[in-house]
């Protein structure tokens, strides 16, 4: 099996295998440009413990920018899905939940559920964070862009069993249907 990591904690942009419209994965080594994700970044090494991935990051040790758009995941790889836990307000004003909690189904079309679920499938079996663009046509006709970073979370420190997802700001663009 070959290694696609480059052993830092990210992943490669070809390690995702996700070659579609809308999704560029991206080199860890570009979140310099994104300060608020690089803290996010930081909080999660910093949650380690040792070789272990954290079950969770202090939401102290994050930059209050983030929080709006800031969610926590269950990962759920046997429905091929997640599960909202918590979610910021901008996220949370945007979607409405179901009784099983809100799902990727509640935010995106399936085409692009599968193409979020993959992603987070491939930070699940990498166990490494994942900066990439996104750029697609929410479920009310906008067209949304940002750059985004997903962290594996991990109960036991070994299984991922969810994800911090979060968006950097500066970078989000809505626009209404033309």
């Amino acid at each position: 099996m070959t290694d696609m990591g480059n052993h830092n904690g990210t992943l490669h942009p070809a390690a995702t295998g996700l070659n579609v419209k809308g999704y560029e994965e991206l080199a860890l080594t570009e979140l310099p440009h994104y300060p608020l994700l690089a803290q996010c970044h930081a909080a999660w090494l910093a949650a380690h413990r040792g070789t272990k991935l954290p079950a969770v990051i202090a939401a102290d040790a994050l930059p209050a920018g983030v929080l709006p758009y800031t969610m926590l995941l269950d990962y759920l790889p046997d429905e091929r899905d997640v599960r909202v836990r918590l979610a910021g307000n901008y996220v949370g004003e945007r979607t409405s939940a179901d009784l099983g909690g809100r799902r990727l189904a509640n935010f995106f079309n399936p085409h692009d559920a599968a193409i979020v679920f993959a992603s987070m499938q491939q930070v699940a079996q990498q166990r490494q964070a994942s900066l990439a663009r996104r750029s697609y046509v929410s479920l009310e006709g906008n067209q949304l862009s940002y750059v985004r970073l997903i962290l594996p979370l991990s109960l036991d420190g070994v299984t991922v069993t969810g994800f911090f997802k979060t968006i950097e700001p500066t970078t989000l663009v809505s626009q209404p249907p033309a």
